[in-house]
């Protein structure tokens, strides 16, 4: 058997067991099965790229694909969603793994226009944690309007916890004023998924309900 060129491409979020099984059934998938040659195993490539977050459990679910089909050869990487997004609507993937939906406005648009058409099989639920280190005993609690503050677009710079008091007694925010302390981010960057979720569902509704921000920017 043969991979197959198409067109029809899928978008995970959150895993890749279903979606390699579900690549390998009907003519529209890469590995055709219906060899008119009647040879052994599936054979050729298949390309996932996405989110880091599902990395790992693409990689594993590969690793137990391959087994069965040793001649598939499945390649897994983590760049990004974003840049995941980006392949995947040149026609460079054949999953694209991913920590939110496609952009309906900006990356489906150049999907439409490679005319690459795909489907979405939503396999799972994404968490997201805030955590301090471990040595801290100042801040045990915070808020949206803390995380706001800490985090948000006005903070671009912040070195220290109490940089960001003016902001957080402006929004009444509880864990405001905050300690005297090294401030060190450790967080995914814009080519995320996890980071446009965080923005989005922490973030935003700070900057256009208490900031009078339009909803258009700054994320």
């Amino acid at each position: 058997m043969s991979i197959r060129s198409r067109r029809l491409k899928i978008v995970a979020a959150l895993s890749a067991l279903a979606l390699l099984a579900g690549a390998c059934g009907g003519s529209d998938n890469p590995l055709d099965q219906n060899d008119p040659e009647g040879g052994g195993g599936a054979s050729g490539s298949i390309a996932i790229s996405g989110s880091s977050t599902v990395e790992p459990i693409s990689g594993a679910n590969a690793q137990k694909f391959s087994a069965e089909n040793p001649e598939v050869a499945i390649t897994v990487d983590g760049p990004g969603t974003g840049d995941g997004f980006a392949l995947f609507c040149e026609g460079k993937t054949d999953i694209s793994d991913a920590s939110r939906p496609i952009k309906l406005d900006e990356e489906a648009p150049i999907c439409e226009e490679n005319g690459i058409e795909f489907i979405e099989l939503k396999v799972g639920i994404d968490g997201i944690s805030v955590l301090t280190s471990p040595e801290n005993d100042q801040v045990t609690c915070l808020s949206f309007a803390d995380l706001y503050a800490l985090l948000g677009p006005e903070s671009e710079g912040f070195t220290n916890w109490s940089d960001a008091d003016d902001i957080g007694n402006e929004l009444k925010a509880p864990g405001a004023p905050y300690p005297d302390a090294p401030l060190v981010i450790t967080a995914p960057g814009e080519e995320s998924g996890t980071f446009d979720s965080f923005a989005e569902l922490v973030l935003e509704g700070i900057a256009v309900d208490e900031r009078g921000i339009s909803e258009d920017g700054p994320f």
